[in-house]
């Protein structure tokens, strides 16, 4: 609620209300995510004998994509996984875990980074229609925060894919694995179905008018008042606003300030 100059009550616009709810869950995601890199920083920094059975670390590409199909292969449940930028698994016959448990009826959720997408290093268009087909839920999203896979919310594997030094850390802890559960289910409730994502361009520009209508909306101006403001029909803003939703790979018009604020569109 606002007050207007007469001391009114009046109903505050919701775009206002509901983008600063947007800025604080932003704000949530980037605090788990250090939490998380805080915890394997420490986890590396201890001596070998004090570490946790429950805790493992995996070096070596090979060695990773061995280990982490025997990982998938005790899943019972569900897997869910963010991929990031670079790929480490690079041929659709090394997810030899993975179509073992989707063959085993586990599910699978996985949010792709557009990037990783791009980059070329892995023939994703086939890879994705295989394991589609194979029952994969799969989402696009963009910046997706790091690379994990939660299996059945008690195992979490986090994986530092740079060429240099590949490693993951497979660790058995519940808490920790609530933790990037809730990253995920949030990178999820971002995401676009796969064709629709692959059909934004990640890399247009906003035009002048994109940017003041964008500002316009975080402001709380409903579409009408933003059509009057730029001089164009309701339904060109509609239009607009689509393109703009389709481009930051989001779904709601509550995702889009976030993701606005993110890539520092306004």
């Amino acid at each position: 609620m606002v007050r207007d100059d007469q001391g009114v009550a009046r109903v505050a616009p919701p775009a206002g209300a509901l983008g600063s709810l947007a800025l604080h869950r932003m704000d949530e995601l980037r605090d788990a995510q250090r939490q998380i890199e805080l915890l394997v920083k420490r986890y590396e920094s201890q001596d070998a004998g004090a570490r946790s059975p429950l805790i493992e670390v995996v070096r070596g590409a090979e060695t990773m994509a061995t280990r982490y199909a025997l990982a998938l292969r005790s899943a019972r449940e569900e897997v869910c996984s963010l991929v990031k930028a670079p790929a480490i698994i690079t041929t659709p016959e090394d997810n030899e875990g993975q179509r073992h448990a989707l063959g085993s009826g586990v599910r699978f959720r996985v949010v792709y980074d557009r990037a990783a997408l791009e980059t070329g290093a892995v023939d994703f268009p086939t890879m994705l229609k295989e394991l589609a087909s194979m029952g994969e839920e799969m989402r696009v999203a963009f910046d997706v925060p790091f690379k994990v896979a939660v299996i059945d919310r008690q195992t979490v594997v986090l994986i530092h894919a740079e060429p240099s030094n590949p490693y993951f850390v497979l660790v058995r802890e519940p808490l920790l694995a609530a933790v990037c559960q809730w990253v995920f289910e949030t990178v999820w409730d971002w995401g676009l179905p796969v064709p629709e994502a692959l059909a934004a361009t990640a890399t247009d520009e906003l035009s002048a008018d994109e940017r003041e209508l964008l500002a316009l909306l975080l402001a709380g101006h409903t579409d009408e008042s933003v059509a009057k403001a730029l001089d164009v029909s309701p339904r060109t803003v509609q239009r607009r606003v689509q393109r703009l939703l389709r481009l930051a790979g989001a779904q709601s018009r509550i995702q889009l300030g976030w993701h606005a604020a993110r890539r520092q569109w306004v």
